[in-house]
């Protein structure tokens, strides 16, 4: 016996059986979102937990705060307050010490003032004597010019007289060795007193010249002939020691006047000066120098 199922029946089956599966997978769903809702609310639970923590930590640190805000503002209102008295004292020495400076910026001002006048007359009275002496140095300078002018033609007017007298020398010079020549005998006595009167004049321009500036007009020339003459008394056996210049011991056998000269090195002596010369016939002396020695002992 078989039994037949209708195909509607069939059909009506297999519907439900697959709405069944939609609702389990519907159902299987919605298990797993709860399941992911549960994960998501613990930890937001512990976020919550977290959260409330610091919260609380926070709100102990703003009382911390707040305590340190008071005790900050108690200290500045009092500090204030002191500050406040400090002020008003300083301002009281402030205007103590304005009123004292005033007084001594006005005692400044005029000692400024004063001494200020007191320079300025100095000032002027110095560059008053400044330019006198200025004028006075030009006026000198000018006077020294006309004077070392003036000294130069001396000078030169005394070189050109020795010039010309050189030649009277010099007929003296021939004129003993004529004597000499004459008498048969040469030293005699007028023969040396002659010499003698020849060497005193030599000396003398000698002396002039040492004191003379050697670029004067015929300086050399009358140096250079008084030292022919002197070339010509020694051919003759005549000497006229030149001492003019030299250092002088004690052993000389002189007659020396002394005087100081402090442009001299200390214990230096020089003969300056020459009176009458030191005249030597043949070696042996006929005349005794007398000089003038510089010193500074």
């Amino acid at each position: 016996m078989s039994v037949f199922v209708p195909l509607s029946t069939f059909s009506e089956n297999i519907d439900q059986e697959s709405q069944i599966r939609q609702l389990q997978n519907t159902v299987y769903n919605m298990q797993r979102t709860n399941k992911s809702i549960q994960k998501d609310n613990s930890a937001l639970k512990t976020k919550m937990l977290n959260l409330s923590n610091e919260l609380n930590a926070q709100a102990k640190a703003i009382d911390s705060l707040e305590a340190q805000v008071l005790e900050n503002k108690t200290n500045g209102e009092k500090s204030a307050n002191e500050l406040g008295a400090k002020i008003d004292s300083t301002d009281k020495n402030t205007v103590a010490l304005s009123k004292s400076v005033d007084s001594k910026t006005i005692i400044a001002i005029v000692a400024v003032v004063v001494l200020l006048i007191f320079l300025g007359l100095v000032y002027f009275l110095l560059h008053n004597r400044i330019r006198k002496s200025n004028d006075d140095i030009v006026a000198m300078k000018d006077r020294a010019d006309e004077l070392s002018s003036k000294a130069d033609d001396l000078n030169a007017k005394i070189v050109e007289h020795f010039s010309s007298e050189v030649t009277e020398l010099q007929k003296l010079s021939e004129s003993a060795a004529t004597l000499s020549k004459s008498t048969g005998q040469s030293g005699n006595n007028d023969e040396q007193d002659l010499i003698k009167t020849l060497a005193d004049r030599i000396t003398f321009m000698e002396m002039t010249l040492y004191r003379m500036d050697n670029k004067v007009r015929g300086y050399k020339q009358l140096t250079k002939s008084i030292s022919q003459m002197k070339d010509n008394l020694s051919a003759n056996g005549y000497e006229i020691v030149d001492m003019l210049g030299k250092p002088y011991n004690q052993g000389m056998k002189v007659t020396a006047n002394f005087i100081e000269d402090e442009n001299l090195e200390q214990g230096q002596q020089i003969i300056t000066g020459i009176i009458k010369p030191q005249i030597n016939y043949k070696g042996k002396m006929i005349q005794a120098a007398q000089i003038t020695v510089s010193q500074n002992i």
